[in-house]
């Protein structure tokens, strides 16, 4: 009797290299979860910095400013009626405070404000 033997070629590529679950997990899943992240906190990034508060209502066109800087002694009063004489000076305070973020009424001499333009 005589014995046949068998040969067995290999092809290129099927180097018997597979990935199982976790594998596949680390070299493809992980990359695109990393990626995803990154993009998420990219446009929460640029897209919170990016848009101007009046700009982003949409409700009203942004209005025009001018800048003013404090002399000694100027008080949020003194400076409204200034710059908007034909408005009601509280409303104008209120303007003035929201475009400079102020909380109280306490200006700095050469401190630089926006106000409403065109008054």
């Amino acid at each position: 009797m005589s014995t046949a033997a068998s040969v067995h070629t290999r092809t290129a590529g099927s180097d018997g290299f597979h990935l199982n679950r976790r594998g596949r997990f680390l070299f493809v899943g992980f990359p695109v979860i990393v990626l995803a992240v990154l993009a998420a906190a990219a446009a929460v990034f640029f897209g919170a910095h990016g848009m101007a508060p009046a700009a982003a209502s949409g409700d009203e066109p942004a209005a025009a400013v001018e800048t003013v800087t404090v002399n000694y002694g100027d008080t949020l009063w003194a400076i409204a009626g200034r710059t908007a004489p034909d408005s009601p000076r509280n409303e104008a305070i209120l303007r003035i405070g929201e475009l400079n973020g102020l909380d109280g009424g306490e200006l700095q001499p050469g401190q630089v404000l926006f106000v409403p333009a065109g008054a």
